[in-house]
């Protein structure tokens, strides 16, 4: 694919943010898009190497894209999606402070991977850090609004979920790029029912700004259950002869002349074409013969209203009703930042009609698109973090799974791509918390360049994707001319180097007194080497042909040297015994007919409960022809595995 420009539209409403460093984009490039993974449950076969639209128009399958948000929705706009989404809800960072995790348990293990909410996990991944510097986040989230707004169509909108943190900020940057007079809500969420906040009033409601694209835009009414007091205030009366079917009086209210009166005890009706509020959509000749009209003792008619046939009150812009997941609901994925499929379940019912497309630029745990699949929508996800990808994968297998046992077949097929070759042999996040225990780094949450203090030392520890550079060194060197007052040496940590590294630190050390650097490298230093001395999981696998067309997959042994390591660094125990192997197994994904380039997922086992344990023997369907069989175990960590079997 050829990387063309793509010309952004410029922000032009008021008021304007300013910020050091602010940039609008001009012009975007796209980047290939890699299939690598295909869930195919009902075996089509199909398969799109370029996912442009209008390929997908008339033959949808859902998108999973891995790589950064700013990339994909580039690549989205080149592959023809402008103007196509119909919602976009997204959960950005919050700019927190915080580092969110996912907590991990291996199944089958109650005693062993078993989390409390309020300690520490045996296992866990840091999945981001939500820590910015002002001007670098309003950059970050200016230029993914302003893609954003080029994907949604005229009728669309867009539903931004935030915190105090940042909430006012985002505001007027939505104000920028979407237009004051686009803004629809702002949405307070009750996120628990008390909070203590020692010296101000308790936090505890986060919102939503709601926008939309143009004043036209897709709007459905949604509704609350009317709560228990207001049920036994307002529907006090109760039908005789019907038990307990309780109903409440409305008085009919009118356009233009008044209420119908009553003349010599009967209604003076309307004239042909006059309407009357509070009449259900039916006459009134209609609600009297039903014995709905209700006379008054000053002859004002009133109409019964059941409430078993009433919808719920009309949703306001403060929720009270959809908490995040506790730790006992079966929703709860224990995934950092998990949102309820109820509060989605709204905004997408609201601002979307069945078949809609829906757009979730920061996908998390999936719930957008979870939610989406099941109410019939077609869907777009996009996360960075490679957890999230597969957490997401992983809950949408078991959803359509479930929807084709039904008989519910829309849109049973998605396609995982890989944008900008974005692949992570290790979670950056979770890298640097591993090195941070393992060397005894001291974390600084307020500093948005160095990671933290070793004894008075600055610390800053370089991705572990790359080794050290030069441009690395340049970086820090650039970031400690901002701080002139600053005397302490800087302690860099990173997992290889580049030969010219070492004359340049030798060099800055010679002339500079104070701000001395240090390297700790952790491929070869004698105290802290043994860090991240990676061992791939292993996994014993048989497959033969048992006959014809089945073939049978027994998975015999699988041991994950990083599962095991870890155990031992964060257990107290110093050595944990692991009674079956299938405890470290996530889940197992077969595709029948392997083509050594895309994995299509023909069979996925992936278990119901947390403490459940994958089978681990299948029985295949298979051509009769010679085929090769790849079987992908995922361990709790996330680490993928592929054997391939010719049968």
């Amino acid at each position: 694919m050829t990387k063309n420009k793509i010309k952004i539209t410029l922000a032009k409403g008021r008021p304007m943010l300013h910020w050091v460093g602010k940039k609008p984009l001009d012009y975007v490039k796209g980047f290939p898009a890699q299939l690598v993974e295909v869930f195919d449950s009902t075996n089509t076969r199909k398969i799109f190497e370029a996912p442009t639209y209008e390929r997908l128009k008339d033959d949808w399958q859902n998108l999973l894209f891995h790589g950064d948000n700013k990339d994909v929705l580039a690549t989205l706009l080149e592959l023809g999606f402008r103007g196509k989404i119909d919602l976009i809800y997204i959960d950005p960072p919050f700019k927190s402070g915080a580092d969110y995790v996912r907590r991990v348990e291996l199944r089958g293990l109650k005693n062993l991977g078993q989390i409390e909410e309020d300690e520490a996990p045996l296992l866990q991944q840091t999945m981001y850090f939500d820590i910015w510097n002002n001007d670098a986040y309003l950059q970050f989230m200016y230029e993914r609004l302003m893609l954003l707004k080029e994907l949604l169509t005229n009728t669309g909108s867009i539903s931004i979920h935030l915190d105090w943190h940042v909430g006012h900020y985002v505001k007027l940057l939505m104000d920028e790029v979407f237009g004051q007079e686009n803004f629809r809500n702002e949405i307070a969420r009750q996120t628990v029912f008390s909070h203590s906040d020692p010296k101000q009033f308790g936090r505890n409601h986060d919102i939503i700004l709601f926008y939309s694209k143009t004043s036209e835009s897709i709007w459905n009414v949604q509704y609350q259950p009317y709560d228990d007091s207001y049920i036994k205030s307002a529907f006090r009366n109760i039908e005789p002869g019907t038990g307990r079917r309780r109903y409440q009086l409305v008085s009919l209210s009118g356009a233009g002349s008044g209420p119908p009166k009553f003349f010599c005890g009967k209604l003076r009706y309307p004239p042909p074409g006059r309407h009357w509020a509070g009449t259900m959509g039916k006459s009134i000749e209609e609600l009297e013969k039903e014995g709905r009209i209700v006379i008054s003792r000053n002859d004002v008619p009133r109409v019964k209203y059941y409430l078993d046939e009433l919808p719920g009150k009309v949703c306001q812009s403060i929720w009270t009703d959809v908490f995040d997941p506790q730790s006992q609901s079966k929703e709860k994925l224990y995934f950092a930042t998990q949102k309820p499929e109820a509060l989605l379940k709204r905004i997408i019912l609201a601002s979307s009609n069945p078949n809609g497309l829906i757009l979730d630029g920061f996908l998390g745990s999936g719930t957008t698109a979870a939610v989406a699949q099941k109410l019939g929508r077609r869907w777009i996800g996009v996360d960075i973090n490679k957890g999230a990808i597969q957490t997401t994968s992983k809950r949408l297998q078991k959803i359509i799974s479930n929807q084709l046992e039904r008989g519910e077949r829309d849109y049973p097929v998605f396609a995982i791509y890989k944008v900008n070759n974005y692949d992570l042999q290790l979670l950056r996040t979770e890298a640097i918390e591993l090195a941070i225990q393992h060397i005894g780094i001291q974390r600084m949450r307020t500093d948005a360049f160095f990671d933290g203090y070793l004894g008075k030392n600055l610390v800053k520890i370089i991705d572990f994707n790359h080794p050290l550079t030069l441009l690395d060194l340049q970086l820090i060197q650039d970031e400690l001319k901002k701080r002139p007052n600053e005397d302490r040496d800087v302690t860099i940590v990173s997992l290889g180097k580049e030969l010219a590294v070492d004359p340049w630190i030798d060099e800055w050390n010679k002339k500079h007194p104070v701000n001395k650097i240090r390297l700790i490298e952790l491929k070869t230093d004698k105290k802290y080497g043994n860090f991240l001395i990676h061992k791939s999981a292993e996994a014993k696998i048989e497959v033969e042909r048992i006959d014809k067309r089945k073939t049978l997959v027994e998975i015999q042994n699988f041991i994950s040297p990083t599962i095991v390591e870890r155990l031992n660094i964060d257990s107290k125990l110093f050595k944990v015994k692991i009674p079956d192997f299938r405890s470290m197994i996530d889940t197992v994904l077969i595709d029948n007919n392997y083509d050594g380039k895309t994995f299509h997922i023909v069979y996925s086992d992936v278990p119901e409960r947390k403490d459940d344990l994958v089978k681990g023997s299948y029985e295949i369907e298979v051509a009769k022809s010679k085929v090769k069989v790849a079987v992908k175990i995922i361990d709790m960590l996330g680490e993928e595995v592929i054997s391939v079997f010719e049968v």
